[in-house]
């Protein structure tokens, strides 16, 4: 096991940063609010201490897929992007979720497992 310090996971990812050209998109304040809420469901689900793995896993899922497409999609706008300070801070908070995800779908399974032996 690391000594590694893992990344604090923030409660909530930021808030789309001022817009200095022209106004954000429709589609890219859909896809923020999308990933904001997603982000936030999975957060809270992740600190719930009776977090079942099948649970874990939908949220692990999420964040594997729909979570990290999105800010992908946000690093590759050509037209009026996002600066990327707001994707690298999005993007790490992403994977630190999905980090602790695995951790804690990791756990809960291995509970699970002895739980049934017992």
């Amino acid at each position: 096991m690391s000594t590694m310090a893992k990344p604090k996971i923030p409660s909530t990812l930021p808030a789309l940063p001022p817009y200095t050209a022209a106004p954000w998109s429709a589609d890219i304040i859909q896809a923020h609010r999308g990933l904001a809420s997603a982000f936030g469901i999975a957060y809270r689900a992740l600190n719930l201490d009776e977090s079942d793995p099948i649970r874990l896993g939908h949220h692990l899922k999420q964040a594997e897929t729909f979570m990290t497409s999105i800010v992908n999609v946000f690093g590759t706008l050509t037209d009026n992007p996002l600066p990327s300070t707001y994707i690298k801070t999005t993007r790490e908070a992403v994977e630190s979720l999905v980090n602790e995800l695995q951790d804690a779908l990791s756990q809960a399974a291995s509970a699970f497992v002895i739980s049934i032996y017992v």
